[in-house]
């Protein structure tokens, strides 16, 4: 680590020292960070694990995920708690959804396919980006659910 990085940047390099060998050791999301920095080529890993321009919005968007507090509860009733949604008539067993990115192929050969079914797996939504390394097409074909489409033009 450099002499000059403070900071973010300097807990971002911590992180990455995750003692975590496989998937199932790691215990979140950093340790998950961790091991795909190890696993990816530098290559793939620069651009998955980068942003536009100066990243200023990234930054900014890793602040406020900083900034959520949880309210933990122990012990509370949750048999009535419903996480359903419904957007745009596709209902979901909970309100999270697969962003659109770019160019699945640099970490697994099926790209944006096993994409499409980790989505129907888990019974949400993917959003297929208009630089996926995969058609259409395939996608769609591999999809259990529906998969939205994102065009960056």
């Amino acid at each position: 680590m450099a002499a000059r990085e403070a900071g973010p940047a300097k807990d971002r390099l911590a992180r990455m020292e995750s003692t975590a060998e496989t998937f199932d050791d790691a215990l979140n999301l950093f340790d998950v960070e961790a091991l795909a920095h190890r696993r990816m080529s530098p290559m793939a890993w620069e651009y998955i694990n980068s942003a536009a321009a100066d990243e200023i919005t990234a930054r900014w968007n890793r602040t406020a995920f900083d900034q959520i507090r949880l309210k933990p509860r122990a012990l509370m009733d949750v048999s009535a708690v419903n996480t359903r949604v419904k957007l745009f008539g596709d209902e979901l067993p909970f309100p999270i959804l697969l962003a659109p990115t770019a160019l699945h192929r640099l970490v697994h050969p099926e790209g944006e396919v096993a994409t499409a079914k980790g989505a129907g797996a888990a019974g949400t939504i993917m959003i297929l980006s208009s630089h996926a390394s995969t058609s259409v097409e395939d996608v769609t074909a591999a999809a259990s659910r529906p998969v939205w489409f994102r065009c960056t033009y």
